[in-house]
């Protein structure tokens, strides 16, 4: 049994790695030509992932999309259980977007030139006026009608559980008084445990919750006691998906 999950994880990297080196060579012609780049490449990555989850052998099951708002910006939040949670999104959020990523990804040859075409926004989170930065680049994402991702763990966890919400996390909703969708996935973890390589073919539930709209918040300055309310709000709603 553990040859074959071996046996299947190689050739998943493989395959992995030899279409996202093909689809980025297919995907830059039209890229160029697009009005908007970014979303070529958005369009790639979603048609790779879904490859990708399909290889993996695991079964998607999804509720709650009719929730989720079809235009306007919207960040979606999402629990961070595992490495596959990248791939779970890219492959089945039903609109595109834009992560955010810690800046160290990008300086991987070819993956974060990659990230940067696609319109990611990189972020430094030891430095603070690399946060502030960031909430203006994210505030100008979600002004033009584009989604971004953010994990408010700020990491994934150790041990699946739903760990403490970054106060940061939801800076950039305060500020651009943009639409927060939770997302809850469950079963990432079991599907590559934190300092494991094998894949684990196993179900994956994505819901998502009822959009929360900071648009109050618009021309109103947030106070402490603001950020710890709709921190705990979300929080509670990821929770309350996640069981």
């Amino acid at each position: 049994m553990k040859i074959v999950k071996f046996t299947h994880t190689i050739i998943f990297y493989f395959i992995a790695a030899v279409t996202f080196i093909v689809g980025t060579l297919i995907t830059i012609p039209f890229a160029i030509i697009a009005r908007e780049h970014h979303k070529a490449f958005q369009f790639s990555a979603r048609a790779w992932a879904r490859t990708l989850m399909f290889i993996s052998g695991a079964k998607i099951s999804i509720a709650g999309i009719d929730k989720i708002p079809k235009e306007g910006g919207l960040i979606f939040a999402s629990n961070h259980q595992g490495a596959f949670d990248i791939l779970i999104l890219l492959a089945y959020l039903p609109r595109y977007f834009r992560f955010v990523a810690k800046s160290s990804l990008f300086k991987i040859p070819l993956f974060g030139w990659y990230m940067s075409v696609a319109g990611y926004v990189p972020i430094e989170r030891e430095v603070s006026t690399s946060a502030h930065k960031t909430i203006g680049s994210v505030s100008d994402v979600l002004s033009s009608g584009d989604c971004v991702l953010m994990f408010p763990e700020g990491t994934r966890s150790k041990t699946g559980e739903l760990g403490d919400f970054k106060r940061g996390s939801l800076m950039a909703a305060f500020s651009s008084g943009a639409t927060v969708v939770p997302v809850a996935i469950s079963g990432s973890y079991q599907m590559m445990p934190k300092k494991s390589y094998l894949i684990n073919a196993v179900p994956i539930t994505i819901n998502f919750g009822h959009p929360i709209s900071f648009k109050h918040y618009i021309g109103h300055k947030p106070i402490k006691g603001d950020y710890e309310i709709e921190l705990k709000k979300l929080r509670e709603d990821m929770e309350n998906l996640l069981s």
